[in-house]
């Protein structure tokens, strides 16, 4: 790096510092994006559960202590991309009541000194950006949002759907997961030829 200057420095490129840079990107400032890890190599096995979970090929090759003292690998992969080359795309967002003060077994945790309504414009501004497939108000415990998904909810696989209907008929209430994935599907769940 020598005698560069930056105008910002941004450490990790997961879904925080890869957001950021791009946000900042149109900016016009000098950004350095540092990353521990090489760029993920394209490969069949990066589709294969068995090999990025069971055998946890990607994982870091580190151990950690616990508090305990007792030795364990943790689940980390160190890639362009950080954690989110491997983290199923699930996108969540908190809970309204998650910014209160909550109790539970452990002690109380304070309320953040910010609310929910405080985060939702950035909520919805991020599933855009993620391209997210879902829909609001299926799930209970949804919070409010201000837009919709900006794209419908993945189609299930037939296993999938079976269960889906079992679970409705004894009177739970399944709902899909909010994945943000460059995913695009024809009206009967069939993916579009490019």
């Amino acid at each position: 790096m020598g005698d560069r200057h930056y105008d910002v420095i941004i450490i990790g490129t997961g879904a925080g510092g890869g957001t950021l840079a791009y946000r900042l990107a149109p900016s016009g400032k000098r950004i350095l994006l540092l990353e521990r890890g090489q760029f993920l190599p394209r490969e069949r096995d990066n589709w294969d559960a068995t090999a990025v979970f069971a055998h946890a090929k990607y994982q870091a090759k580190e151990t950690w202590y616990g508090r305990d003292g007792r030795a364990f690998h943790p689940g980390i992969h160190y890639w362009v991309g950080g954690n989110t080359k491997m983290y199923g795309a699930a996108l969540f967002r908190l809970r309204k009541e998650d910014f209160g003060e909550l109790r539970h077994h452990g002690g109380l945790s304070p309320a953040w000194p910010l609310s929910y309504e405080d985060f939702e414009p950035y909520y919805s501004e991020a599933e855009q950006l993620y391209q997210v497939h879902g829909q609001h108000g299926i799930d209970p415990t949804d919070p409010p949002a201000s837009k919709p998904y900006p794209h419908p909810p993945v189609s299930n696989e037939p296993r999938i759907e079976e269960l889906y209907k079992d679970l409705k008929r004894e009177g739970y209430r399944p709902f899909p997961l909010p994945v943000g994935a460059l995913l695009d599907e024809l009206p009967n769940g069939q993916a579009r030829a490019w």
